[in-house]
């Protein structure tokens, strides 16, 4: 399999992007869709750079490599496994098969369960041990069990929202006692969300909740408010599960991709069964958007495009997201964790080596608030930093001169970064050219949130396919979990000293 660097057309790339002073003008770099408009002329890409990168993806059959993950190929070539999130939210006439069996069958299979949990749940139906009605959901997961879903929720919530959500998943006891003094235990549903259902932090959360709620209301707790997400329901059932209350993960699906299925239950629960489906909706859109659209309308393959361009020709080690919606305030960590974990790699699907960069730091904060903390840093620090705006008219609100002045703001930023200001001294000396591109929307409803995640999973796939990496495993995570285990042993035994100052140490204090 070739990487970029590796095509025909890759010599001619890195001429035209020699040519730094040579841009194409606004007019070449907007996207205007019914629902959205992509600005990226802000990005200093030189005049000719996208047409040029369309022959090497051809070279690569990126549009070949694209088709292969919808037709359910094992693309997750370490774990010989395919990657069908896009499955997930597939249309029901749509056929993708894993081992000879359309998937999209049963997938709906697992939606009509979760709908029927959803309106039993929302309309008043599920009771707790004492009777109380459940109108509380507490999620129990770590990385793509919760990041995902409380990205969502958080920014579809409303403020009369009748149903209220917690997401559990540090391992500090802090965290669960915090959201255990925020509940009432005899009204809340808990679940717990884990493909192994051995996840250390995941399971040791659960225990210990399950431990403290069978103290005060008997063993029976858990078969009555406690639902579970996972591959192995064996372990749910231990646990102490309802077969009934357990819903399926599929080995097909990582976990930080993971959100609109069975894993994201907690979207479904607190706003709504028909909100989950705007949001599978949208995502569909772009899946078919991703598909079909042509090279220079497509924002997934643009934005993958943009990417590459600053971390390999400008050696940009960071991008930052600053979205102007207080209600994407987790959005940041969530494309943390789909970016940096499917992108940090430094093998290529055949098990060799790179020599060439890939995944960079992914970081973020809302706006305003990021303007008064690092927003110095990219107006006249040294680095080259990408910034992300993504904002929206938000039109029906109220406090429409709130709405207003930060979309100003927002404006102004981009503007600001790019025009620079030269008059003055040093210190008020702004060089201008820090590139910016800016993601509007109308409104930030269930269906523009599925079709922008949809995109920025979309542009990680073709960065991975850039740079010959596989974007579908995580073994990274794998040593510091391992050592965890060792370290932990050693904490809890007096006798087992590490020859090491600061393992002493605790362990005299502990």
């Amino acid at each position: 399999m070739k990487n970029i660097f590796e095509t025909k057309a890759f010599s001619e790339l890195k001429r035209v992007a020699s040519n730094s002073e040579d841009f194409s003008s606004s007019l070449d770099y907007f996207i205007e869709h019914e629902r959205y408009v992509f600005d990226f002329s802000r990005m200093k890409i030189p005049d000719g750079f996208f047409q040029v990168f369309e022959n090497a993806a051809q070279e690569l059959d990126l549009q070949g490599q694209i088709e292969a993950m919808f037709r359910g190929e094992k693309i997750n070539v370490t774990e010989n496994r395919p990657a069908l999130h896009v499955a997930l939210r597939a249309k029901r006439d749509e056929d993708i098969r894993v081992e000879g069996k359309n998937v999209v069958e049963k997938v709906y299979e697992i939606k009509k369960k979760i709908k029927s949990l959803v309106e039993r749940f929302r309309s008043g139906q599920m009771h707790g041990i004492t009777g109380k009605r459940l109108k509380t959901v507490v999620n129990i997961g770590i990385g793509g069990s919760y990041l995902g879903p409380l990205t969502v929720t958080e920014a579809l919530r409303r403020h009369d929202a009748n149903v209220r959500s917690y997401f559990l998943s540090n391992v500090d006891d802090w965290h669960w006692r915090d959201i255990f003094h925020r509940i009432n235990p005899e009204e809340t549903l808990f679940v717990i969300v884990s493909k192994s259902f051995g996840t250390k932090e995941t399971l040791m959360n659960a225990s210990m909740l399950k431990e403290k709620l069978e103290t005060v209301y008997g063993r029976g707790i858990v078969e009555k408010q406690f639902i579970a997400v996972t591959a192995n329901p064996e372990k749910a059932e231990d646990f102490g599960i309802n077969s009934s209350n357990i819903f399926p993960m599929w080995n097909w699906v990582g976990g930080r991709f993971s959100l609109w299925s069975s894993a994201g239950i907690a979207i479904p629960l607190t706003l709504g069964y028909d909100v989950f489906e705007q949001l599978l909706e949208g995502a569909n859109s772009a899946d078919r958007d991703f598909r079909h659209m042509p090279f220079k309308e497509n924002p997934a393959i643009i934005k993958a495009v943009l990417s590459f361009y600053y971390i390999y020709f400008k050696n940009a080690q960071s991008e930052v997201y600053v979205p102007y919606r207080q209600k994407l305030a987790y959005l940041p960590l969530y494309l943390q964790q789909l970016m940096m974990e499917s992108l940090g790699k430094s093998v290529r699907r055949d098990g060799r080596p790179v020599n060439y960069p890939t995944g960079n730091v992914i970081w973020g904060e809302t706006g305003t608030n990021a303007q008064h903390s690092f927003f110095q840093l990219l107006h006249q620090g040294t680095m080259t930093i990408p910034v992300h705006f993504i904002g929206s008219l938000e039109e029906g609100e109220s406090m429409e001169p709130n709405r207003t002045f930060l979309l100003a703001n927002m404006l102004s930023q981009a503007e600001s970064l790019y025009s620079g200001k030269t008059s003055g001294d040093l210190f008020s000396f702004f060089a201008g050219g820090r590139p910016g591109d800016i993601w509007l929307v109308d409104r930030f409803d269930a269906w523009q949130l599925g079709y922008m995640l949809a995109v920025f999973e979309h542009q990680t796939y073709v960065l991975s396919l850039l740079w010959d990496i596989n974007a579908f495993d995580q073994f990274g995570v794998e040593l510091g979990k391992i050592n965890a285990d060792r370290i932990f042993e050693i904490l809890n035994n007096d006798g087992l000293y590490k020859d090491s100052p600061l393992y002493r140490f605790i362990l005299n204090r502990l």
